[in-house]
């Protein structure tokens, strides 16, 4: 009896352990060794030392296709000059796509990790076919960096324009790749994908072509109702309507709308606690707010964070608002399967963007950087 219950037991265990462990990704990097390699999972990293280059990794999906990245402890960072300690041009990670159930396998090599073959699913199998037809490019893309990395440490400073014109035609020839990869492959979600990632280059009745051209299988991902959002707030701002609304929580987890804000003029500040202009130009926006608050201004800041996971993000949002004493209304764009991603909705293409609207929600300028144009605007429309 006490063999059965035993067995049991671990029978029980075992359906516990499946259930939990929603995808596995299996693999082999070539220079791999026994260092580590981990994926950005919906709850944080998830990560294992590799056993002679092999390794597997567990973990839990959504309910709908997750993209993320995974990386290598192999150093595959190109430094430009002072060695390890100086400044460096980061690699390109592995985009992978993470669903229940799914079962991936990965084969490459370490050092070219970002091209590395992703396979056991459509998902994966559509990332894979784009990687196959970019591959030449990224290689290229990755030598004119070491080689832009090189000339600076040498200081030959006369190549430097021959190799940065390279650069833009590399950037050029892969922005078209992309675009006819979309083309020719409507029903890809990796298509849906990297419309989604790269729409801040199309103007919005480009981009709405480009979607509608799109099959319906995946527009109903985040990814797809971001777009179409994006696509609708595009034309209301054409058409001289209100910015497009959202909804994100604030430092207490209550949920704030834009639109509650609707009667005042309105800042939209677009900041990070990584973002060093960001925070220097705070103490002179507590000034501005503290001028015009009671005359019917307000800010809204908009954190994005650069961490993985939902609680470091607050963690680093909250410290540095308190840090900073920040005392309006701040929210964060980095919650857990969030369904409106902000920074894409408003083209957020650097940081600090300051985007000022009126009391109808209308956008009256936008701003890259803390720009002292802002201080003229208030002035002139609170007659200060």
């Amino acid at each position: 009896m006490k063999q059965k219950i035993t067995f049991t037991m671990l029978l029980l265990g075992a359906v516990l352990s499946v259930q939990a462990q929603n995808y596995t990704i299996k693999g082999k990097l070539a220079g791999q060794g026994n260092l580590k390699i981990s994926v950005k999972g919906i709850d944080g990293e998830v990560a294992t030392e590799a056993q002679n280059d092999a390794f597997e990794l567990n973990g839990k999906a959504g309910k709908e296709p997750f993209v993320t990245s995974m990386s290598t402890g192999v150093d595959r960072n190109i430094y430009l000059g002072a060695g390890k300690t100086g400044m460096y041009t980061p690699p390109m990670p592995l985009e992978i796509v993470l669903t229940e159930g799914a079962n991936i396998t990965i084969s490459g090599s370490a050092q070219d990790l970002n091209l590395a073959s992703v396979t056991g699913d459509p998902y994966n199998d559509s990332f894979t076919k784009y990687r196959n037809a970019i591959g030449k490019d990224l290689k290229e893309m990755r030598e004119l960096q070491k080689l832009m990395a090189e000339m600076r440490t040498m200081g030959v400073k006369e190549e430097l324009e021959g190799v940065a014109k390279k650069m833009m035609a590399n950037r050029t020839a892969l922005a078209a790749a992309r675009r006819q990869f979309i083309k020719e492959n409507p029903n890809e979600f990796a298509s849906l994908y990297f419309l989604f990632t790269a729409s801040r280059e199309y103007k919005t009745d480009e981009l709405e072509t480009s979607f509608n051209a799109l099959g319906d299988t995946y527009k109903s991902t985040r990814y797809g109702k971001n777009l179409a959002e994006k696509i609708a707030a595009g034309k209301i701002q054409q058409a001289g309507g209100p910015a497009p609304d959202f909804t994100k929580p604030d430092v207490n987890g209550k949920p704030v709308s834009l639109s509650q804000f609707r009667g005042k003029y309105v800042l939209l500040d677009f900041w990070g606690s990584w973002c060093g202009p960001c925070r220097a130009a705070n103490p002179h926006l507590k000034e501005l707010y503290a001028t015009y608050k009671a005359k019917g201004f307000e800010i809204l800041g908009v954190s994005s964070e650069k961490v993985s996971g939902q609680a470091q993000a607050e963690k680093m949002w909250k410290e540095a608002i308190e840090k900073d004493g920040l005392t309006w209304t701040n929210v964060l764009n980095n919650e857990t399967n969030m369904k409106q991603d902000v920074v894409a909705l408003y083209n957020i293409e650097g940081y600090p963007t300051q985007i000022l609207l009126d009391k109808e929600g209308k956008v009256i300028a936008k701003w890259l950087g803390a720009s002292k144009e802002l201080d003229a605007k208030l002035k002139e429309i609170f007659k200060n």
